[in-house]
This record gives structure tokens, sequence and C-alpha cells, in this order.
């Protein structure tokens, strides 16, 4: 979705000769109004269970030039579950708002969405840690057990995505396996997304280390260069074709 949301769409238009559909219509540039509706109604009915969204490696150019844009995009569209608070995590010693001054721009403000950003920005929190020491993990699980508690003991579903160099990939999910997974009425998913190895000896090795630590169905996988092209273009195929509408859905496709 991120990957998508950022990319896809704008490659579409650029091949065709419509034109540029308006910007207070549009979700990010330059996605189409008729295609927010689509996403919305496949979500269903609104959500209200607690969600945590974790950006390790938040100080990283991914993280500012793709991840945190596209979360205030779609949070300004109501297409984040409505109780989610989005916690960045890195090693860097910032705050919310020298974090905040890093992505502002990419965000693409529109005149009249200042006070929604407001209300997504007082959604975001920072945590600053080692990703090798568990001190930073435990304050993450802390953080994570105030939200539980602030909404009646509701167990908080989790989802932690590794914008970070594969190096230390290992390191944080072993962190994260001892220290932040959900206590079982809830769910804990984890995205790794960067090349996932460097050749096919450290791609079996990351993928056996996951497998000691995760079921299969907590780990997504996301290459950014492997079928790029072929990736981008699957939601302009599925939402630009209502045949696919009965069966590529949420209740068909896990996601």
């Amino acid at each position: 979705m991120l990957a998508y949301l950022d990319h896809s769409m704008r490659h579409k238009m650029s091949h065709e000769n419509s034109p540029t559909p308006d910007r207070t219509d549009s979700l990010s540039a330059p996605l189409s109004m008729e295609l927010v509706n689509y996403l919305k109604e496949s979500m269903g009915s609104i959500n209200t269970d607690p969600y945590v969204f974790v950006v390790f490696g938040a100080s990283g150019d991914l993280a500012r030039k793709k991840i945190y844009p596209t979360l205030w995009w779609l949070y300004r569209d109501s297409l984040l579950p409505n109780n989610i608070s989005i916690v960045g995590y890195a090693r860097s010693n910032l705050t919310m708002a020298s974090l905040k001054e890093k992505f502002i721009e990419r965000c693409k403000l529109h005149p009249g969405e200042e006070a929604r950003f407001d209300k997504f920005m007082s959604r975001c929190s920072y945590i600053r840690g080692k990703y090798d020491e568990s001190c930073g993990f435990i304050e993450l699980q802390h953080f994570i057990k105030g939200i539980q508690q602030s909404c009646d003991g509701t167990p908080v579903n989790r989802l932690y995505y590794l914008a970070l160099p594969p190096e230390v990939f290992e390191d944080v999910t072993l962190q994260i396996s001892e220290n932040c997974v959900d206590d079982g009425g809830s769910w804990t998913r984890i995205i790794i997304e960067k090349p996932f190895g460097f050749d096919s000896e450290s791609s079996a090795k990351l993928s056996s280390h996951l497998e000691r630590l995760f079921r299969e169905d907590q780990i997504y996988r996301i290459d950014h260069y492997l079928g790029k092209e072929m990736v981008q273009n699957l939601m302009i195929l599925r939402f630009g074709n209502r045949i696919f509408n009965p069966s590529w859905n949420r209740d068909n496709i896990a996601a």
C-alpha cells in the first residue's frame, strides 16, 4: 500500500492524456476520489480497535520521504483505523517536533488541512533507542501497554515496519520477539522493507532467523527492487476492473 500510493498512480497518469484530477478530491497526487471510495468500501465497517504502527528507522530517508507522508495521506482521507497510534523509533536524538520537520514538506499540505494535520501529529510519538539492546524495546512495550490501558484493556494490534538497513534486521526482530509481541488477544505483524538479504545465502539465513521468532502469517516482506513495475500496477488492475470486486477483497486476500 505504501509504495503503491506514492508511485503507481503517478506512473499511470504519466502514460495517459487525461487531465490531472482536482487535488482537492484526491488522496495523494494524483489518486482520484473514485479510488479512495473503493478503498473505503473494501475496508468494510468502521474499526474501533486500537492499533499501533511502529516505524523502526524513523529518522531515515525511507520514513521521511515515503512512510510518514503516506500515513498522513491515509489518515487525511480516513483510510486508517480510527484508533491508531504511530510511533517512530530510531537511534537519533530527536523530538517529535524535529522529526516532523524532516517529513512535513513531503506531506504536501493543502490550504485548509492544517487542523487535520495537527490531529494526525497528535497521534505520533517518538522513542529513542538502540536496535541491539532491550531498553528501548521495553520502553516501547510500556508505551503500547499504556495505549491498552487507555482503551479499557482492549488488546492493541501491533504493526512493526522495519525501514532499516538489512544488517540490523536480526537484532531488531529478536528484540521485538522478546519484548514487544502481543499477549494473544490481538495480533503482531512484521513488515520488512529493503532488499531481503544480499544474495540467496543471506536471504535464506534471514528467513531461517524469522521462522524461529514468528509465524509465517505474521511476516510481510517488501523488496522494493523485486518486480517493482508489476507490483505497482496490481492496485490499478484491481480497482480499474469491477469484475475483481467479489474476489479481490479483504475476505479472500490476506494483507
